[in-house]
């Protein structure tokens, strides 16, 4: 299916490309004439109490994509003028404006523009920066101020420049956004670039990859964040920093590289929560009755679709009074696409946070009318929630449009309009608002931060730390000890940092705060302190406290923190909170270069055992086996092998204490197995070693245990010799066994490292009894190496398995295989698959299309041949992305990419073979990466994090993870029961 990619919003979640020859018969867009402001707000549908009115409208303002108010209630408005861009990204333009917008006679409505700002490229940012705006536009971060007050920016400089605008005008670097710390932050767009500042010659460019980064706005230095955003950032009044991708409208950066580099060793991959699940929270209900654009365009498998967010964009967590108590603190998302904006609520969740929508059913606004599309949301100096709609007719990019279909597609429409509406309640008509603070002064900006709305306290903050005015510390002292307000004293502390005011004892004053949000805030400013011992202990002393999101802020501030008293804290949040996986990252970051030390405190009460505990010891393991002195990594194991506690917590340890050393360049150099290498070349352990390994084949193959308790041990057995673990591996494979279970022997026996590991798992007894997600799982394993290739291809030429149930991925490999006599035998038994005239077949089946499917054999068959992969209706797999919503799709369409799933594939979504060390090779897509580790979701839809040390090559094949003639193997028609399954919505 196309990827959708409304303005700002790249879909990044399929992995195929329409059949652009197949797309001419596609029908016309019908005709749907745009609404003036009056009856467009007639189209709008709100959520019981709400209020929407236009405060702007063309010709007053024309494409808005972003804005910013000042304390004057001005408005600044960014212009997407020009979009869409030229069809490949390459074109530049100078449509773009920033316009100054008021309201003159006191109406509530702008009445009066002025041009702040012309000639510009694809402007998409805006944050108030000491008089004037910090302007995204890439390739540059530009400054424009007004100097002379005719509301005409006279100054223009490039900040910062660098960044990629090779791609579409919506992949871009944008959203700058000011936090606690006085940087700066924006979003990556899914670009890179190598940023430089033209002030300061003298730096080293930064590589800016695809992910979020910040700088300072007054010295420019320039680093790389967390995240990885498309068009919307936010924090709340806490800091906490909130982000949005198409498809995931509430996302939570929950980790920084700069946390994560105290500890090199630690294999963490991803570092955003999830906080809006697309399988369960993403929800949408659009009121909207026309087709948009995507319904007419066949996509990819999985591409957006209606029901779930499709072009989520402009995340905000308001911090407003206008909508009343339930508004604010809630999370708002557009979604353009659809022609609605939501309300999530915000749940804590553990150290993080999750959000689902507020009134499920009812949007908190959606409009009937198609060309509505919101794409930024921002807080006023009203307390109102504001909303910038582009109002055009077509939001998608041509660029990602078959040329076929752009003929019929009106991307011109609604260049010349936009509006700028304001969302209050409904019983607020006529409330007079709290008296507007004097920013003027500094006394009125301390002021200011005690309000009730969080863009005044925002704005005065912004004002007070780029006045630096020494005047202020008494009040900002009293201000963090007696504010009313948690945001207030938050806001206060930051602000005594800036002025450099701050001192240990009111930090230590602010880690007894009661709210637990001042308590997270004084543990990050205490990590960036000087050493103090009674800051010290106070910092210690929050591993104790009540609230888990502080507990995680004391991990990370506890790394600046020396000596044991540190290591015991860190032990006693890792005793409370190992189900957690962002404070057992945390705990490992922080314990950095003594987890020795950390180890031993963790054990100090008998604290190393139970199931609860094994997530930990295994991560622990994995990241001490891997940097640990090899000394203390070997006594560790031989402890675990030879001890006589909890046998899951021991296997959980001696696991990660295995994959750990393959990392390691002293195992790498040994020619050795990594058992044999932890042993010693003493050879000790030997028979200690095959009681444990004998009791943890009796832990695998016991029913009452956990699965996850279950799969290590079954992980654990793949380090024996096949004849030793084979039997019990193979024991595994049964159809009533979990498929997690399956999946992990499958995985061990090619630890092993035999033959005839591979031999038995293909055989004619076994393999017709694979689900097709195990069967993936085997082909996986097995091609890695010639010996196990070599059975592969043996179980093709007996008819065993059939070519057409191997993977084009996994073709490819066969047939590039670094053995010659694997290539040989593969291009005999893969010619007839891999001739290109899948659009023949295509062709060939279309005509059947004409004689409906059976929708029941289709669900049948969806959950033998498709469901390993992708979910449909709450159900599947979650290697490709989830079917649910095709109803609208053309069946020839859904035919299309089923038959021939290779012809266009996304970068992002290629298939990547990484070699690692020891000769293991893994196949996937990478979902997340950090500068020390990546994470592959492999064809068999598990996980798989590495370390960057382990890798000893990758490459990308350009192909989808889908098989091609997946038509052979159902019944004759099951495709066509597919197709119908898949349109019926049920």
């Amino acid at each position: 299916m196309l990827p959708r990619r409304t303005l700002f919003v790249c879909v990044a979640c399929c992995s195929l490309v329409v059949i652009r020859s197949a797309l001419a018969a596609l029908p016309p867009r019908e005709n749907i004439p745009p609404l003036e402001p009056a009856a467009a707000l007639a189209a709008f549908r709100t959520e019981e109490g709400v209020r929407i009115e236009l405060v702007a409208a063309e010709p007053l303002v024309v494409d808005p994509v972003a804005f910013v108010f000042d304390a004057k209630g001005r408005l600044f408005v960014a212009e997407g003028r020009g979009y869409p861009d030229a069809i490949g990204g390459k074109g530049r333009t100078t449509l773009g404006r920033i316009a100054l917008l008021e309201d003159t006679d006191g109406d509530g409505r702008y009445d009066r523009r002025t041009e702040f700002a012309t000639g510009l490229g694809y402007v998409n940012g805006l944050q108030p920066w000491r008089g004037g705006l910090i302007v995204t536009m890439a390739p540059d971060i530009i400054y424009l101020k007004d100097n002379d007050g005719d509301g005409v920016a006279d100054e223009r400089r490039v900040l910062l420049t660098g960044f990629e605008d090779t791609k579409t005008a919506q992949l871009r670097v944008s959203h700058p956004t000011l936090g606690l710390d006085g940087l700066v932050y924006v979003t990556s767009g899914l670009n890179g670039g190598k940023v430089t500042a033209p002030s300061h010659p003298e730096r080293a460019a930064v590589n800016f990859t695809p992910r979020d980064s910040r700088f300072d706005p007054d010295t420019l230095q320039f680093e790389n964040t967390g995240g990885r955003a498309q068009f919307g950032l936010s924090f709340d009044p806490f800091g906490r920093r909130f982000i949005c991708s198409n498809r995931h409208p509430v996302l939570q950066v929950m980790l920084e590289p700069w946390i994560l580099a105290r500890n090199p060793h630690l294999a963490v991959a991803d570092l955003v929560q999830e906080v809006s699940r697309v399988e369960s929270e993403a929800k949408v209900f659009p009121l909207s009755g026309a087709s948009v654009s995507a319904d007419y365009i066949p996509k990819l498998m999985g591409a957006p679709h209606s029901g779930t967010f499709t072009s989520a964009c402009g995340v905000l967590v308001f911090g407003g009074t206008a909508l009343g108590p339930a508004g604010s603190g809630s999370v708002f998302i557009c979604e353009p696409a659809q022609n609605l904006i939501q309300r999530q609520a915000l749940r804590p969740l553990g150290a993080a946070f999750r959000a689902e929508p507020a009134t499920p059913g009812r949007e908190f606004v959606a409009s009937s009318d198609v060309w509505f599309r919101p794409v930024f949301l921002g807080g006023g100096p009203d307390g109102a929630l504001y909303v910038a709609d582009m109002y055009r007719r077509e939001i998608d990019h041509p660029a990602y449009v078959p040329e076929e279909s752009r003929g019929g597609l009106d991307f011109e429409g609604g260049k010349d309009r936009g509006r700028i509406y304001r969302i209050t309640r409904a019983s607020s008509a006529g409330e007079v608002r709290e008296h507007r603070p004097d920013l003027s002064s500094t006394a009125g900006r301390i002021a200011a931060l005690a309000s009730a709305d969080e863009w005044w306290r925002a704005e005065a903050f912004r004002l007070l730390i780029e006045g630096d005015d020494p005047s202020a510390t008494p009040s900002l002292m009293q201000a963090a000890r007696e504010a009313q307000r948690p945001e207030t004293r938050v806001r206060a502390l930051w602000a005594l940092r800036h002025a450099g005011a701050l001192t240990p004892a009111v930090v230590v004053a602010a880690l007894r705060d009661a709210d637990p949000g001042v308590r997270e805030n004084a543990l990050r400013l205490a990590a960036e302190m000087p050493a103090q011992a009674d800051l010290e202990r106070a910092v210690a002393r929050s591993a104790d406290d009540q609230d888990m999101r502080v507990r995680f802020a004391a991990a990370t501030a506890l790394a600046r923190v020396e000596g044991a008293v540190a290591v015991e804290a860190l032990a006693r949040i890792a005793r409370r909170d190992p189900g957690d996986r962002w404070v057992r990252a945390a705990v490992l970051a922080g314990a950095g270069g003594r987890m020795e030390s950390f180890f031993a405190a963790l054990a100090a009460e008998n604290k190393t055992e139970g199931s609860d505990l094994a997530p930990l010891l295994e991560q622990f393991g994995r990241t001490f086996g891997a940097g640990g002195a090899l000394a203390s990594v070997r006594s560790h194991f031989a402890r675990a092998v030879q001890g006589a506690g909890d046998l899951s917590s021991r296997i959980a340890l001696v696991r990660g204490l295995i994959d750990g050393c393959r990392s390691r360049t002293d195992w790498k150099s040994s020619k050795t197995s990594p058992v044999a290498f932890l042993r010693g070349e003493d050879g000790a352990l030997t028979e200690d070693w095959g009681r444990f390994a004998a009791a943890a084949g009796q832990h695998a193959a016991d029913a009452r245990r956990s699965t996850g308790d279950r799969v290590a041990a079954i992980a654990l057995l793949g380090e024996l010799p096949f004849a030793e673990s084979g039997a019990r591996l193979l024991e595994r494979l049964g159809p009533r066994e979990p498929i997690e279970l399956q999946l992990a022997a499958v995985k061990a026996l090619e630890r092993t490292g035999d033959v005839q590991g591979a031999r038995a798992l293909v055989t004619a007894a076994r393999w017709p009894g694979y689900t097709p997600q195990l069967r993936e799982a085997v082909v996986a394993v097995l091609i890695t190496k010639p010996e196990a290739a070599r059975e592969l291809l043996g179980a093709v030429e007996a008819g065993v398995i059939r070519s057409a149930e191997l993977s084009s991925t996994r073709r490819t490999q066969l047939l590039k295989h670094s053995d010659a006599t694997v290539r040989t035998r593969a291009e005999a038994l893969l010619r007839n698959l891999e001739d290109g005239d899948r659009m023949g077949v295509y062709r060939r089946l279309r005509d059947g299309l004409a004689i409906a499917g059976d929708v029941e054999k289709g669900r049948v068959l969806f959950g033998q041949v498709c469901a390993a992969c992708h979910t449909y209706a709450g159900v599947g797999g979650r290697v490709g992305p989830d079917l649910s919503g095709l109803k609208r799709q053309p069946a020839d369409a859904l035919l299309l990419h089923i038959v021939v799933p290779n012809y266009e594939v996304l970068p992002a979504y290629q298939a990547v073979e990484v070699a690692l060390a020891g000769g293991r090779v893994a196949t996937g897509w990478v979902v997340a990466e950090t500068d020390a580790a990546m994470t592959l979701r492999t064809p068999a839809g598990i996980d798989e994090t590495v370390l960057r040390a382990e890798v000893t090559r990758s490459s990308t094949s350009g192909l989808s993870l889908m098989p091609d003639g997946l038509e052979q193997s159902m019944p004759e028609r099951g495709i066509y029961d597919i197709i119908a399954y898949l349109k019926s919505g049920r």
